[in-house]
């Protein structure tokens, strides 16, 4: 019979990227030889239609749910991601329908235990080796993102034993993994560190037997040149004994492979995608400082032009406060000119004009115009004025009394 798997894995705001990149397909994996590109046709997502931009879409259920004003913490986990999966024997047995109903009936149980609105995509992979389901489900609950109180120990217990029991319910030959086991929940992470703890102590082990045979031979040889002293011969003879080769047996390590299980080499993967992503991303923000580093040689070669402009500005300013100095005292000497010389002026003007009336009057007046005259013509100009004043008051008079007829 075959094992239910379903492990959990937290990401991160800075792995969504990649692991996007790994589930949608999006770009050619170069750390995955089992991907078959001819048969990627067949992968499908239970939740999108369509390839979907994972740290948009992780943000939209969260900003639709959050209820607090407090930001989210860059370190946070934003998705829990679930591996559904068996091993190939159980697959193979299956028909195209059984295939497909093992999926949607594990997207079922896990999108009503956490909610549908917090599932962000479940994608089936099967263009590898052996199919399987990757389920993110977005860690909200009441209103706030806590993966840690969402997937605590407890939970995680349910989920390994319910997921087999909710299969076996829809028909599916499974059971349960080992309980207790070591590797149950083994970690890739850490599986390498205990691969890596075990080949230390190896060639600790194996360093430690080498010193010992050195310290031996050393031994040797300094028991051959007391004994060599001792009959008295050259020292030139004993300083040929100075190296002395020893052969390994064997290596300190004797096998280059190490086997692990499916969903371990999974997780590996999916971490060496996501390095190739990171190495990209670095790449990209290399060639961004690049340029934000020649825009600023550039801005300050423009702010060096601007401050030489300023100098200029500054000098023609300079030049101008003096030509304006210049000008106001040349005003002010104007006006002093012009206020000495007004009594002259007013003299003059009074001058010209007691001639002009002397001119006048001599031209204009006969020199036999006598004074009764004078007070003739002034009466009867006096009396013709009147007389027209009056008959003008006349006429108004008669236009207001005027009525015309009805």
């Amino acid at each position: 019979m075959s094992f239910a798997v379903c492990r959990m894995e937290k990401m991160k705001s800075h792995d969504l990227k990649g692991i996007q990149f790994h589930n949608q397909r999006e770009r050619e994996s170069k750390t995955n030889p089992d991907i078959d590109k001819e048969r990627s046709y067949l992968n499908y997502d239970l939740v999108n239609t369509e390839n979907v931009d994972y740290n948009k879409r992780v943000k939209e259920i969260i900003e639709n749910q959050k209820t607090g004003t407090r930001k989210i913490r860059k370190d946070a986990v934003m998705v829990n991601e679930l591996l559904i999966t068996s091993d190939k024997s159980f697959f193979d047995h299956l028909d195209p329908q059984q295939h497909q109903k093992f999926f949607k009936e594990s997207h079922k149980l896990f999108a009503e235990r956490y909610g549908q609105q917090n599932i962000a995509y479940a994608t089936v992979h099967n263009d590898e080796k052996t199919p399987h389901m990757h389920i993110g489900v977005v860690p909200m609950r009441d209103g706030k993102l806590q993966s840690k109180n969402v997937f605590n120990r407890q939970e995680l217990q349910w989920i390994q034993d319910e997921f087999p029991k909710h299969m076996q319910k829809q028909g599916f030959d499974l059971q349960r993994g080992e309980k207790g086991s070591d590797r149950e929940h083994l970690k890739t992470q850490e599986f390498k560190a205990k691969t890596l703890n075990e080949k230390v102590m190896t060639l600790e082990n194996d360093l430690q037997a080498k010193q010992m045979e050195k310290r031996e031979i050393e031994n040797s040889i300094k028991d051959i040149e007391g004994r060599l002293s001792d009959l008295g011969r050259s020292i030139d003879h004993v300083k040929k004994v100075d190296k002395v080769e020893v052969k390994e047996k064997g290596g300190f390590i004797r096998s280059k492979t190490v086997e692990i299980e499916f969903e371990d080499f999974e997780r590996i993967k999916t971490l060496a995608k996501s390095s190739e992503w990171l190495r990209s991303e670095n790449k990209s923000l290399e060639i961004k400082n690049a340029r934000l580093e020649q825009e600023k040689k550039d801005l300050a070669r423009q702010r060096d032009m601007l401050g030489t402009k300023n100098i200029d500005l500054q000098k023609k300013n300079s030049s101008l406060e003096k030509e304006n100095d210049f000008l106001k005292k040349t005003l002010e000497r104007v006006k002093e000119l012009y206020l000495e010389r007004i009594p002259e002026l007013a003299k003059m003007i009074g001058y010209v004009k007691a001639r002009l009336l002397t001119t006048a009057k001599e031209k204009l007046l006969p020199r036999h115009f006598s004074g009764d005259e004078e007070i003739k013509g002034a009466k009867e100009f006096i009396d013709k004025e009147q007389e027209r004043k009056n008959s003008i008051k006349q006429t108004r008079k008669k236009e207001r009394n005027y009525e015309p007829e009805r």
